[in-house]
């Protein structure tokens, strides 16, 4: 039980990545590199102390770590052209198809059986996302929003095959070795767009990196990752709703960004769908005790 509030305190943690950048005020790919560079010295930091550093079978397992971050780095970089080429709201809502393909891909790339909760909590949780993205402006298609939209969708396909893979990963105990590959790659991919970008650090922009790299970029993965070795993907990728569903409530304490009423209904879909996918764990760890 405690690994699906894992996912739910990962989830909660990257919900306020929006905040973060916003009040940070550098280009997401800096942010990028520096909460990844922290974090890929406080990773192995936080390991070692408990005894869990262990960097055997990365070489035996390396196409699964090859595939993991690809679709790490196509997901971040096509999400934030969609959020450029197109309105929020299409960027969110065909990002957050993911758990759609998940859904589709998880039996096929590592026969997980489609679950009956599943087919009942996703819909919900679609239905809640579709709410709250209509209440935000709503849906846009046209000629100038294709490649946007495009790229969202790209997005989505690449942040599933990033939950499939991790639940494959975590399921042959390499997630800790995971997280480290992660960050490490992410600082070598953003590295060198850095260098050209002229940028300051402020005081306070140091310290909000710091907290990111620490808090976005260690705890945050590493619960996610830990939990994904009990968590089936299509669960997880459920719970991944909540992330922007959290989103409502940050942008009324600190935005005074109020919701309609709209919003508030799409939201309440998707802790419904929540609600429904950690029951039915909790129903299915005591019918095996």
């Amino acid at each position: 039980m405690h690994n699906y509030l894992k996912i739910v305190a990962a989830m909660l943690i990257w919900s306020t990545w929006g905040l973060m950048i916003r009040w940070i005020a550098l280009p997401p790919v800096v942010v990028l590199f520096y909460t990844a560079f922290i974090a890929g010295i406080a990773v192995p930091v936080v390991l070692r102390s408990r005894g869990e550093l262990e960097l055997g079978g990365v070489l035996a397992a390396w196409p699964l770590f090859a595939v993991l971050a690809l679709a790490s780095i196509v997901n971040n970089v096509t999400y934030f052209y969609s959020l450029g080429h197109t309105t929020v709201s299409n960027a969110v809502f065909t990002h957050y198809t993911a758990p759609l393909f998940v859904a589709v891909l998880a039996p096929i790339l590592i026969a997980e059986k489609l679950q009956k909760i599943t087919l009942i909590s996703l819909p919900l949780a679609v239905a809640g996302m579709v709410m709250i993205v209509l209440s935000g402006g709503g849906i846009h298609f046209g000629g100038v929003h294709s490649r946007g939209i495009l790229a969202g969708t790209v997005s989505g396909v690449a942040y599933a095959v990033l939950i499939i893979v991790s639940r494959k990963l975590s399921r042959m105990m390499l997630h800790h070795k995971a997280v480290i590959v992660l960050l490490w790659l992410t600082v070598a991919a953003t590295a060198p767009v850095v260098l050209t970008i002229e940028h300051t650090l402020s005081v306070m922009s140091g310290v909000l990196l710091l907290t990111g790299g620490l808090l976005h970029s260690t705890i945050a993965p590493l619960l996610y990752f830990s939990a994904l070795r009990v968590v089936i993907a299509q669960h997880a990728a459920v719970l991944g709703y909540i992330e922007p569903l959290a989103a409502v409530p940050l942008a009324v304490l600190f935005l005074g960004e109020l919701p309609s009423f709209t919003s508030l209904g799409g939201g309440f879909l998707i802790l419904i769908s929540g609600y429904l996918v950690i029951r039915d764990a909790r129903r299915q760890r005591e019918d095996r005790l």
